[in-house]
């Protein structure tokens, strides 16, 4: 039975190492539904975040299979469930907005006004896919313009549940 996954990858930066992380999981037929790399505050370490739907089965395998990547230092698995995760999301909402009841939902949930210009402002929200998704239902309607989601933020450590794996890694 299919769940949604969150792979999270420690990995030293090169070129072609996403190519070669997206490369595996396409082979597999996997369909990405979210995918974030960011540096890390050791220079040369990335971590990239993954979501995706796939069968106990076949994440394990994809996750031993990365491991082999020279690169790699470790691959965490867990549940979409099991894990922290944030995101931001982006508001295009017309100015009208300001003037409806609708207008408190901006409050209610947090979100801030970025951008403003002479006909629409930008509303940005950083916060739980649900938290994202009430806010959007609550704006959804005449003055809502457009939307975007990044993809998401997790509670991963750096270093890793046994605290010196990456340590051990570099070291060697």
């Amino acid at each position: 039975m299919k769940a949604t996954y969150v792979l999270t990858i420690k990995a030293e930066d090169r070129p072609g190492l996403l190519h070669l992380v997206t490369g595996m999981i396409e082979k597999r037929l996997l369909r990405i539904k979210s995918l974030s790399l960011a540096p890390t505050d050791i220079s040369f370490i990335l971590l990239i975040s993954i979501e995706l739907d796939s069968t106990d089965r076949e994440i394990t395998s994809l996750a031993l299979k990365l491991e082999n990547i020279v690169e790699v230092m470790q691959v965490e698995v867990k549940l979409y469930e099991q894990v922290v995760c944030l995101r931001a999301a982006y508001f295009k909402l017309d100015k009208g907005l300001l003037a409806s009841p609708q207008a408190s939902a901006l409050v209610k949930y947090g979100a801030v006004i970025v951008q403003m210009t002479s006909d629409n402002f930008l509303a940005a929200k950083y916060g739980s896919d649900i938290a994202i998704l009430n806010l959007y239902n609550e704006l959804e309607g005449p003055h809502l313009l457009g939307f975007i989601q990044t993809g998401f933020i997790t509670d991963t450590n750096l270093i890793g549940e046994d605290e010196s794996s990456v340590i051990n890694r570099l070291a060697a």
